[in-house]
């Protein structure tokens, strides 16, 4: 076992380890298991909101993606946190504090009714696992590559390895001991990966590749220059990366149970709302490093390797050891966090909306909790057979990520406009019947910059557009629910 693998584990089994002995003394009942106690100050609840989305998403699919579109693919980091993270916080979340339930889809079933609230949720926990499998081929490949591995194919001992360590990240705590491991588990993913871009600019100096200069000399002699800029609009950038993240990072994320669980740690709105400004350079931050290591590992052709696999072998080849162990625990800061946040929503929504609401209400607190904790391992089983088939990340994220827009679509237009469950239902299974379509066909009549991988999200935004906008204009409904709530905020108080 290599040093920087044994640093890692080191890390996380102490870590995971005494959180729980902490939270174990505190957590007591299903509902401590699953909202935290709903006491807890902005700090916990921002470092529980802000490392739910990062995962693959911010580290190793940006950085496999950046070997054809170069630094453009931070606009994925950018839009997520100076967008999406305050949007959130500041509105989304608040909202979803406002209706008093427990998950996203029993939200949606108290505005439109609760058989909507339960096709979502049987929806949902599907949707959560297959972002989850892209995460724990992050997590295992982590592991593998920085552990000595060269071949673009993964043992099992690495995905079973980090579906145990997702378990030991939120098995006896729940919302609680992921809100304490990620406040630690932030520090280090920035801390740690901004060192490793530090020491890289020094080794490249000192072993002749010229600095960082010489990377960006690099690319301009390969006729690559727009690599190395932000600034990189081509057609594949705006139509494959910005817009689809622009739509899915709003969209996806603020319909996600992962990312409104958090809400339900906080002590009042307040304590939600004050950590945005963290919470967002947090989330955008995180993404640089690695993106940066991605581009100086496909620069220098002693490591020809895939693009996945770049920056551990520029790691493998570069850093010491000690070096090496911190990047590894920073990425997996990063991979673990989310993949134990994805695990511990989908087995609350299940457990909650599922077997609770559907088929027992009169399930007790202590038979709640044992379900979620069982459901924990079913799930975390689940991925380990998709996790060693998955052939890329960034595909499966743009198809599970577009079953949420027409969700949140819904969601929207019911809490800002109006209320008509018509509407609703029209337009949740035609965005899901358009993702579907997209998914297995090839739709000719859309612009070709447009490829197969990310056409199922521009026909879901426009079914849930044409939809949900047009069928609200021409049906009456309710007014909508923020209005209603305020309506009967104001009764109570006359």
């Amino acid at each position: 076992m290599s040093t920087a693998l044994i640093i890692a584990l080191a890390y996380f089994l102490v870590l995971s380890g005494g959180v729980s002995l902490w939270a174990r003394k505190r957590v007591k009942s299903g509902r401590d298991f699953v909202t935290g106690g709903g006491a807890l100050a902005w700090p916990l609840v921002m470092a529980g909101f802000v490392l739910a989305p990062l995962g693959s998403g911010h580290t190793l699919s940006l950085w496999e993606s950046s070997s054809k579109l170069g630094a453009a693919v931070l606009w994925w980091a950018i839009m997520s946190g100076g967008l999406m993270v305050p949007l959130f916080l500041l509105w989304f979340g608040p909202w979803f504090r406002r209706l008093g339930v427990q998950t996203f889809p029993e939200g949606m079933g108290k505005i439109f009714g609760e058989k909507i609230g339960w096709v979502i949720s049987a929806v949902f926990p599907a949707q959560l696992l297959g972002i989850c499998i892209a995460e724990v081929l992050a997590t295992a490949t982590a592991f593998y590559a920085l552990a000595g591995g060269k071949e673009d194919v993964l043992p099992a001992r690495y995905i079973i390895l980090a579906i145990v360590l997702t378990i030991l990240y939120i098995f006896v705590g729940g919302l609680m001991q992921a809100a304490w491991m990620n406040l630690f588990n932030a520090t280090m993913l920035i801390l740690g990966s901004f060192v490793a871009v530090f020491y890289t600019g020094g080794w490249l100096s000192d072993n002749g590749y010229g600095g960082y200069e010489g990377i960006a000399a690099h690319y301009a002699g390969a006729g690559e220059a727009w690599k190395t800029t932000l600034m990189n609009f081509s057609p594949d950038v705006v139509f494959t990366l910005i817009i689809p993240c622009l739509i899915l990072t709003i969209f996806m994320q603020s319909a996600s149970q992962v990312q409104n669980q958090p809400m339900l740690l906080a002590r009042s709105e307040s304590d939600v709302r004050r950590g945005v400004f963290w919470a967002a350079f947090i989330n955008s931050m995180a993404a640089y490093p690695w993106v940066i290591l991605g581009l100086v590992g496909m620069a220098l052709p002693v490591l020809a390797v895939a693009p996945n696999l770049s920056v551990p072998a520029f790691a493998q080849m570069a850093f010491p050891p000690w070096l090496l162990g911190i990047l590894m625990t920073s990425l997996l800061a990063a991979t673990l966090s989310t993949t134990g946040g994805l695990i511990l929503g989908a087995s609350h929504i299940i457990v909650n909306d599922i077997l609770k609401r559907a088929l027992h209400p009169k399930m007790d607190d202590k038979t709640f909790l044992v379900l979620t904790r069982a459901m924990i391992v079913v799930c975390a089983l689940l991925v380990i057979i998709p996790a060693l088939r998955l052939p890329g990340i960034l595909p499966l994220l743009y198809w599970v990520f577009s079953f949420a827009v027409p969700v949140f679509g819904v969601y929207l237009i019911g809490m800002l406009w109006q209320v008509n469950k018509v509407a609703a239902w029209t337009t949740l299974l035609a965005g899901y019947a358009a993702n579907f379509y997209g998914t297995f066909a090839k739709v000719g009549w859309l612009p070709g910059q447009i490829g197969p991988s990310v056409q199922n999200v521009y026909l879901t935004i426009f079914a849930t557009i044409c939809f949900g906008v047009v069928l609200n204009l021409v049906l009456p409904g309710q007014p909508g629910y923020l209005r209603q709530l305020k309506a009967k905020k104001q009764e109570s108080g006359n």
